[in-house]
């Protein structure tokens, strides 16, 4: 099956054909290091993000998802609000041809000792990498967005592609 797309701020990005996608997205950061994942959907490199259930807040996903995806359990005390990412131009289309702007709450962590990791059934790779080796990785574009705001907003000169 063909990979996801992600676009950002791409004239050639379809419309969306379905009502917008809203969920979280975590940095997870170790010892001045950023915790990426390899997506099975895209083949991109990201944070861990994903939709949000009716039922639960944007805290909740973000720890739900980092659980999924990571193995991680997350302190909700140590869980940080960051920024909303709501530019319409966020855009995801699906192999099965839909098309969604996708609205992520981002929230960053920052842990106090290496984790047990187990990759999720959505990844294939985990790994934590310094913030100035991220254009190393071929990030997925919503993802790279959240990434540069946050190295910004943290004093960290770094652009990411």
């Amino acid at each position: 099956m063909p990979p996801a797309l992600y676009y950002l701020h791409d004239p050639k990005a379809p419309s969306p054909n379905r009502p917008a996608r809203f969920g979280s997205a975590v940095i997870i950061l170790y010892q001045g290091q950023v915790l990426l994942e390899k997506r099975k959907d895209s083949c991109h490199w990201g944070i861990v993000s994903g939709d949000i259930h009716d039922e639960e807040t944007f805290a909740e996903c973000a720890i739900r998802r980092t659980m999924e995806e990571t193995g991680i359990h997350l302190d909700r005390n140590r869980l940080f609000p960051f920024r909303l990412f709501d530019d319409p131009s966020r855009i995801v289309c699906f192999p099965d041809g839909n098309i969604y702007r996708i609205v992520h709450v981002a929230f960053s962590i920052t842990l106090q000792q290496m984790p047990q990791m187990k990759v999720g059934k959505t990844s294939y790779e985990l790994k934590f990498v310094d913030p100035m080796d991220l254009d190393d990785f071929d990030l997925s574009p919503v993802n790279a967005d959240i990434l540069k705001a946050f190295f910004l907003d943290q004093h960290i000169l770094h652009t990411i592609r």
